[in-house]
């Protein structure tokens, strides 16, 4: 019988969360702004990162990452020993055990090829997702006189934009009571899904 222990929770948690994270697709908008002041025009690109997200995304890092938990589960299943049914049953469990721990191995190891067998759905989509959807933003932004880490450090920040926006239309029906200003909230730029750069590429 499979038992439910509070770290898995946490597991399953995590692997959600970065499940989500990784399947997020950036989306990429130019702004051209130009004020003409003669004899001068004052010309600024601007360009506006966020992302695309749908429900069927969650459902599906939901279902991978459950399928995970379950191979976690029946991995450790597996990991505990059966129980004997016999005198002679437990004094050679006891001796196999005292043999092989005097070989420096353990008898009971965690069976990882049976869980990566779950594990594998989530693995392949989470990470082939990820590197797809970083290297659409790189082909993109490379344009824009951005380097590698910089580029690394926007798809990192896209990624809490989300979890931010996320956590602030949780917080919003709440707000008021907390507060007792239920506007100050929604007005601020904590709600907004984009992030706002300026280009040098004008000027």
């Amino acid at each position: 019988m499979f038992k439910i222990k509070l770290y898995d929770v946490g597991i399953f948690v995590l692997l959600t969360s970065m499940h989500v994270c990784m399947v997020l697709q950036p989306v990429i908008e130019a702004n051209v702004n130009m004020k003409a002041s003669y004899p001068a025009v004052d010309r600024s690109l601007w360009l506006q990162v966020s992302y695309k997200y749908n429900h069927w995304m969650l459902v599906k890092s939901i279902m991978y990452s459950m399928l995970a938990v379950v191979g976690l589960w029946y991995s450790r299943h597996l990991q505990r020993p059966a129980e004997p049914c016999s005198a002679e049953e437990v004094k050679n469990r006891w001796l196999s055990r005292n043999q092989m721990a005097s070989r420096g191995m353990d008898s009971f190891k965690f069976p990882i090829r049976t869980f990566m067998w779950f594990a594998i759905p989530w693995t392949l989509t989470c990470f082939c997702s990820g590197l797809i959807n970083y290297i659409r933003l790189y082909l993109v932004i490379q344009h824009f006189c951005f380097t590698n880490w910089q580029i690394i450090q926007l798809y990192a920040e896209l990624q809490v934009l989300f979890w931010r926006r996320l956590l602030a239309m949780a917080v919003i029906p709440y707000w008021s009571q907390i507060t007792g200003d239920g506007g100050s909230l929604e007005k601020s730029n904590f709600h907004e899904n984009f992030i706002t750069y300026e280009t040098n590429l004008l000027d």
